[in-house]
């Protein structure tokens, strides 16, 4: 039986704060997450996208320039942080790995949003839950860059492509699955 994997990626109101913990009321908040679920062929067995409508919190400004997401825009067309975060979960129980480029930040924003709706022992057993695989890190070698490369650098690198809406989750997540394939010599069926 194949394995199904998770590729992932979050934009956030702003960074997280990594000398404090995750239940700190300063630490960010989702604002846009999106979950690719693959099987080892790379084919799509599912998808979850979704905008989160800010609920008395705001953007940091250089996150809403990089993502695109204005305040006004998510107001109109998001959905409440517990039910964006339950998509996400709901797509990631039925991995056996999650993948993410950066995937310690992309984990710790899911920790985050864990224990600030579910507390610390369901963000505790999320950490612990299953394989990780960590497109950026394992990408530098064969990109051949002497820092880590960037998603778009690593997705230049084994696609030709540009990067097309980068900084958006499902794009950004499309894109990491693309890598992680390309990586393990599989060929990625055209998403659509």
């Amino acid at each position: 039986m194949s394995r199904l994997i998770n590729f992932f990626d979050s934009e956030t109101s702003g960074i997280p704060n990594w000398n404090i913990p995750s239940n700190d009321p300063s630490q960010p908040h989702l604002v846009e997450i999106a979950a690719l679920l693959c099987n080892e062929q790379g084919a799509v067995i599912d998808s979850y996208k979704a905008i989160i409508k800010p609920d008395g919190w705001e953007f940091d400004p250089e996150a809403a320039a990089k993502h695109g997401i204005t305040h006004e825009m998510a107001m109109d067309v998001g959905i409440p942080e517990i039910e964006a975060l339950e998509g996400f979960l709901a797509i990631h129980a039925r991995a056996d790995l999650r993948v993410a480029h950066s995937i310690n930040f992309d984990d710790r924003i899911i920790r985050i949003a864990l224990k600030r709706y579910h507390g610390a022992a369901i963000a505790d057993a999320y950490k612990v839950s299953g394989e990780k695989y960590c497109t950026c890190i394992n990408s530098r070698a064969p990109v051949g860059l002497k820092k880590a490369p960037t998603l778009a650098e690593a997705y230049k690198h084994f696609t030709g492509e540009d990067l097309v809406e980068a900084h958006r989750a499902m794009p950004d997540a499309q894109a990491c699955a693309r890598i992680y394939f390309a990586l393990h010599g599989v060929v990625m069926p055209a998403v659509a």
